[in-house]
């Protein structure tokens, strides 16, 4: 009796979590595909962006929906950098390491980004708590970290680094479990990502 209850338990959370756990799923994927650099990557990064547009919204966190519908759209310019664009070697478009030319241009974007989030949160929510101030915090560093991925910048795999383990929190916070295990392992092959990219790009300097 005791085991048919725990073995219908199972089966009812994954129907109540299956948008979550399919959105996980197609992220992983997403990861993969980005660190082995496929342009396909961005074909599933629409697609998984869209999930979780749906599941930060459904859980109120509305700046990282607002996120992932950013995510989905740049992911369309992710393609056509990724898929046509190509270097003056007629090579696909290379990675490369920050300048402080892109810092420049990042840091004010940055700030604009969080002034704007912050403000959009607090309108929504109407106060201010940790965890709002923690939203704005890893919506404003994706803002500028997806742009870095797009043009194949390598130090955005360390800022993904800070922004995974902060979104591990949150997540656990709201009860999103799926979502917290993903950016568990989001994290840990961040580091595998930023090894792999730099070592691309120290061959192509």
């Amino acid at each position: 009796m005791i085991y048919e209850i725990i073995n219908w338990g199972i089966v009812l959370w994954f129907i109540e979590n299956w948008v979550e756990l399919v959105g996980v799923v197609l992220t992983l994927v997403t990861l993969y595909l980005g660190i082995m650099c496929k342009w396909t990557v961005w074909i599933i990064s629409i697609i998984s962006s869209l999930f979780y547009v749906y599941i930060n919204f459904t859980k109120e966190l509305y700046a990282l929906a607002g996120l992932c519908f950013y995510n989905a759209v740049m992911s369309f310019y992710g393609l056509y950098c990724w898929k046509f664009i190509k270097t003056k070697n007629n090579q696909d478009h290379s990675f490369c390491l920050i300048t402080k030319k892109m810092l420049l241009k990042l840091i004010p974007v940055g700030i604009a980004s969080g002034v704007i989030v912050f403000f959009f949160i607090l309108f929504i929510i109407g106060r201010i708590s940790f965890f709002s101030v923690l939203e704005t915090f890893i919506t404003t560093l994706s803002v500028v970290i997806i742009w870095m991925t797009v043009r194949k910048i390598v130090e955005s795999w360390l800022l993904w680094i800070i922004s995974d383990v902060c979104s591990v929190i949150l997540y656990l916070y709201k009860e999103m479990y799926p979502s917290a295990f993903l950016y568990v392992v989001y994290t840990v092959f961040a580091i595998f990502g930023y090894i792999f990219w730099r070592k691309q790009a120290v061959k192509g300097l």
